[in-house]
């Protein structure tokens, strides 16, 4: 069951999604090559992580991501395996203003993985194409760090979330992340008109408390809670699913 922890009023507006911005948090996993490189470059990038592979038909970039398992120093000693799965996440609702001149999502929940990092690799999009009136799928990246560890369960390891330092991050389906592990994370927002499905890497020892540690964004009196302001309704920047 998800801790509950009571929530003021937070609206984060979000900003692009760079390696820069979100490094205190993982990485960001993109193509350095412009959508135009169509063939073998004649002249290879001067930089020692890209190398030809295959016969000179491809270039291998070399560790993209940091991968983590630090499930040996959990509480349970039950050791971990490799997990891959897919989550195929569909348009969430947002809530517009009372003067409906915004949306925004609002945050319900967040999670964290103690002892992992964990790796959202968005696939391509269906065949079919969106409509000219579709907005493209984009995703909300929306993380938080730790506060110092606690002296009680369930935060011994590393401390309860810090509402003071939330952050909120503009992807596309060109740009995977890593979360580093330990980093508090919402669950994956799509926002437009189409559905993105993720391949989701970690590891995990199926010890619940170790795998995944929630908190529940409790809202009341005049307390809105947190959300995220993803655009305008009248310029079409954020979606149709809308409340």
């Amino acid at each position: 069951m998800p801790t509950p922890m009571p929530t003021p009023t937070l609206t984060i507006h979000p900003t692009p999604l760079t390696q820069s911005t979100f490094s205190p948090f993982g990485t960001v996993i993109k193509s350095p090559l412009p959508p135009s490189a169509t063939s073998f470059p004649s002249t290879l990038p001067s930089t020692p992580n890209i190398v030809p592979a295959n016969q000179n038909t491809a270039l291998k970039h070399l560790d993209v991501t940091h991968m983590r398992d630090l499930y040996g120093s959990a509480p349970s000693t039950v050791p971990s395996k490799a997990v891959m799965n897919m989550f195929s996440c569909f348009p969430r609702v947002l809530r517009r203003s009372r003067t409906k001149s915004m949306e925004f999502f609002d945050v319900k929940i967040l999670e964290r993985h103690p002892y992992t990092t964990q790796t959202f690799i968005p696939l391509s999009p269906p065949s079919s194409s969106p409509s000219a009136s579709q907005s493209p799928a984009r995703y909300l990246v929306i993380v938080a760090p730790s506060l110092p560890p606690a002296s009680v369960a369930p935060w011994r390891e590393s401390g309860p979330l810090d509402l003071n330092n939330v952050k909120a991050f503009w992807a596309r389906r060109g740009q995977a992340v890593t979360y580093g592990a330990g980093t508090w994370h919402a669950p994956m927002a799509v926002i437009g008109d189409e559905r993105i499905d993720f391949v989701v890497v970690q590891f995990a020892n199926g010890v619940a408390e170790e795998d995944c540690q929630e908190v529940a964004l409790e809202v009341g009196g005049n307390r809105e809670g947190m959300s995220v302001m993803v655009g305008d309704p009248v310029d079409g920047s954020s979606g149709k699913s809308r409340l």
